[in-house]
Order: structure tokens, then sequence, then C-alpha cells
């Protein structure tokens, strides 16, 4: 089962289940479920948009949802209740996150693809940073325009992303399990060579100030097309994560090569903040970027980032 929040039209979009090549809005399957003598449920109030109320650690809306991903299932071959993708403007797959935290160096492949040695575990923590979210976040399908400032070293990250579904705070690394609702597809999008002030002299912290706002260009954190549930059918940690650029494979990894896991990323998050419903956290990227290949992204580009289990993420470069 595979979420997403979708419309035809101008207008608010609403909750569907996602296939590859086509959605089933929820609405009509939950009449279709009611009018088969079911019964009425106050949990999906139509149209239905909210995403997160129907995700763990929400059990009963889950629940719920599994059911009707039943009736929809049984109902694939009915045309009149699928909406071919090309015919969707897919939203966001949750509404606005509050917060967006971002992973730097994961995998010990992207690490010494970027000229450094990757560090035991045991020696080390997760490096967070953070991206504005209401000007980062863009759903699947978006261009991404190219920043006026220092346009040519624009890079591409695929990331599995992690969708938490509850108020989360100094929880371990096996109860940050029960604060996951789903994941989804993600770009950390970086500009390499940001140059604020061409002028600048270089100080202690210059190259990290320019890395680090070289993350935030609008639109630099797509993700989509979907969500799938943190439940039991979803392994986070045995999935090929991939990314391709107007066709050329770039990166092509396992989820598996992360150095910390999804649960202990939660855990360690949470040691510094609280996590709230919608949070996302960006969980790294593996080896392949653009800047290891001295390759960057121009206009006209058009970028595919998939994770298995979940769909492909599309966006365009202008």
């Amino acid at each position: 089962m595979r979420l997403c929040r979708a419309k035809t039209e101008p207008g608010e979009s609403q909750l569907a289940f996602f296939y590859d090549d086509y959605i089933i809005p929820v609405p009509p399957v939950y009449e279709a479920y009611r009018m088969a003598g079911y019964g009425a449920s106050p949990l999906f109030p139509a149209p239905c948009r909210d995403t997160l109320g129907y995700l763990p650690p929400n059990w009963e809306g889950y629940r719920m949802l599994e059911r009707l991903s039943s009736v929809a299932d049984a109902a694939g071959d009915e045309e009149d209740l699928q909406w071919p993708l090309e015919d969707v403007y897919l939203d966001l797959p949750l509404p606005m996150p509050r917060k967006v935290l971002c992973l730097a160096g994961n995998y010990a492949e992207h690490i010494e693809e970027s000229g450094w040695k990757a560090p035991k575990k045991e020696e080390t923590f997760p490096f967070f940073f953070m991206k504005p979210p209401t000007t980062t976040v863009r759903p699947c399908g978006s261009c991404i325009a190219l920043p006026h400032t220092s346009p040519d070293h624009i890079d591409w990250e695929v990331e599995l992303v992690a969708v938490i579904g509850a108020y989360v705070k100094d929880v371990t690394p096996e109860e940050a399990r029960d604060a996951i609702a789903g994941y989804t597809v993600g770009l950390d999008m970086s500009n390499r060579k940001l140059r604020l002030n061409p002028n600048r002299i270089v100080q202690d912290r210059t190259a990290f100030q320019e890395w680090l706002c070289g993350k935030w260009h609008d639109g630099f954190a797509p993700i989509g097309p979907c969500i799938v549930p943190a439940d039991d059918d979803f392994d986070p940690m045995a999935c090929a994560i991939s990314l391709s650029v107007n066709g050329e494979i770039m990166q092509d990894s396992n989820t598996g090569n992360m150095v910390f896991d999804v649960h202990e990323l939660v855990s360690y998050a949470s040691k510094i903040m609280t996590l709230e419903p919608g949070d996302l956290i960006m969980t790294g990227t593996p080896s392949g970027v653009g800047d290891a290949r001295g390759r960057y992204l121009k206009s006209e580009d058009y970028i595919e980032a998939t994770i298995e289990g979940i769909g492909t993420l599309t966006v365009s470069v202008v």
C-alpha cells in the first residue's frame, strides 16, 4: 500500500492510493466500501486529505486504510476509478513538514568519494543539518530553478526520507520504530561552489558556511511521489536506491549501506530536539554525486530518483 495526495484540477488535493502508472482516489473507494454494507466511519470525512491521520502510529486509521486498500486493489481494473499519472498533479505526499533534517556523510562510499576517510561508526555520530521546509520542499514533477547566484555547480543526492508520525523526545533506536509514519524518496540538492561574496576572504568557517548555505536554495528538497507506511511489509534498510540524469545512471546502491540506520538517526535526532508529526529526516546519499564526477546539473536536465518499494521521484531543472 502506497499513499499520495493528488488532484486533476486547481483546488485541494485528496488522499489516493498510488500505483506506478495510475492512482485511485480514496473517497470513491470509501463510498464503495460504505455502499457494500460495511458501514460508515468517522475516520474518513470527505474529501480525505490528511495522510498522517491514516499512517502509523495512528493504528486505528491505518487499519481502516488497509481495508480500503483491499477494496482499491480489487477495483484496480475499473478504469473509471483510475486516474492516469499523466493526468494528475501530484502534491506533496503529506502536508508541509515543520522540520527537514538532513544527514551529511551517512554512506561510507560517499564520504570516501568526497575525499575523506570514513571513521568507524563507534567513533562518530550523525552529522545533522537542516533545510527550511517552506522554500525547499517541492512535490514530484516540479521544475527546480538553477539559482541565479553561482548556478554552475548544482548537484544531486538521492535519499531515503523517514516521515515522523508522533512527538518524539529522547528515544532509543528500538523506541524510534514506533515513531515513524512511513517513508518517501527525497533529493538533497546542493550548490557545491556557492560564493555569496566573490571578494570574501577565507576564514575558519568559510567553507562550512558556504556548503551549508548551498543546501538552502528554493526547491532544493523535493520529495515524493508517495509514502509507504512504516509497517512489517517494508524494510527501510534493504532497498535498492538509485538516481539517473537524462536516463544515465549516476547513483546505484542499497539503503543497507548506511552508516547509521533509520532508527538510530531518529534516536540521535530526538536527543537534540523534539521531533513532531510530519517532520522529515533525509538519511544521506550513496556515492555517485556529480561533484565527484566533475559533472553538474544544467537547464533541461531530467532527474529520476528511485527507491525500491516506494517509487520514482522526478524533477526537471530549468
